[in-house]
């Protein structure tokens, strides 16, 4: 069962959302990019990622590679930004921590992760896109003051997490809950997965949130899009880093890679290999806002990708131990 954040109960208090913690009104989410597959924004049901046979459906393996993936994470993606600046745009993903397992329970600690690199700005905003709360809410944004001081950098990985208990709180008093996908232990890849990952392409997808300058509304619209593109190593090294080979539209640092991998008898496997973080920009793309935030970004042809060999370890660190009473044995 998990511990943090446990599932909220259902609210009792339906206090309409407001702006001193959280959501604040504005425009509805918009369709993304013709060039590449329509995001879950729908809000389906997730289903849970497996072995299967791409033959057995008789359709496009790709297809159906694709299908899986926004089946299984289609709600795991939030976008944000630095609020009211309409600049510094990126993804997080819902992500279940594994701390351990007994006879009868589960422990897992849950966060939001992305870039680290965007989340250096006083004041956060994400987009609440239909799908992800329930009700559903007048309001599309959730602004999030002290947003830099709620993230814990992981080391150098470029990465950071935010454990999402006081977005479930937030939630609960004012009469909704999140109706989120999360990349969970079965889905995150292990590292005999990564291992798999050489220098030749390996055909990939990142599910992150394009920005639609010319939506019309308060703000740039962030649909979801899944860009299909490949990953590999630089070198024969197997410890060599992994990029992203294919131009990262703005709007995706952060976002969670995902790939199929092949496995014996025409099997395969989809796993979420990590994140991408985009390449540096130049020195004139990079100056800092006034409240440290980056300034806005362009289409990158290369991006690192942190895989989960790297992240697992470095996100378990930073989870607390679990608290025991008295009475338990240790």
């Amino acid at each position: 069962m998990p511990e943090t954040p446990e599932t909220p109960p259902r609210p009792t208090d339906a206090d309409p959302a407001g702006s001193a913690d959280g959501a604040e009104p504005s425009g509805t989410d918009g369709t993304d990019d013709a060039s590449a597959v329509d995001g879950a924004d729908t809000g389906a049901d997730a289903e849970e990622p497996g072995d299967g046979d791409a033959d057995a459906a008789g359709t496009d393996p790709l297809k159906l590679v694709e299908e899986a993936i926004l089946a299984a994470a289609g709600r795991a993606t939030l976008p944000f930004q630095a609020a009211r600046a309409d600049r510094s745009f990126a993804t997080a993903f819902w992500y279940n921590d594994f701390v351990e397992t007994g006879s009868d329970h589960e422990v897992i600690r849950q966060y939001l992760v992305t870039a680290e690199a965007r989340t250096r700005f006083a004041l956060g905003q994400f987009t609440l896109r239909p799908g992800l709360v329930a009700p559903e809410l007048p309001a599309d944004e959730l602004v999030l003051p002290s947003f830099a001081k709620k993230w814990t950098r992981l080391g150098d990985l470029g990465v950071a997490v935010m454990p999402t208990t006081d977005l479930h709180i937030h939630a609960e008093k004012r009469g909704w809950h999140w109706t989120t996908d999360e990349v969970t232990a079965g889905l995150a890849a292990q590292p005999a997965d990564i291992a798999l990952i050489g220098v030749e392409p390996l055909p990939a997808y990142v599910l992150g949130h394009a920005v639609d300058e010319e939506s019309g509304g308060k703000h740039p619209e962030r649909p979801q899009v899944l860009l299909a593109g490949a990953v590999t190593r630089t070198s024969d090294d197997p410890t060599a880093p992994v990029r992203w080979t294919t131009p990262l539209p703005e709007g995706f640092a952060g976002a969670p890679v995902f790939a199929a991998l092949p496995m014996d008898d025409d099997q395969v496997k989809l796993v979420c290999l990590g994140l991408v973080l985009p390449a540096a920009r130049p020195a004139a793309e990079t100056a800092q806002a006034p409240d440290g935030a980056p300034a806005t970004s362009t289409p990158s042809a290369s991006a690192t990708v942190v895989t989960f060999d790297l992240l697992r370890p470095a996100v378990h660190a930073v989870t607390p131990p679990r608290k025991r009473h008295w009475w338990q044995r240790f």
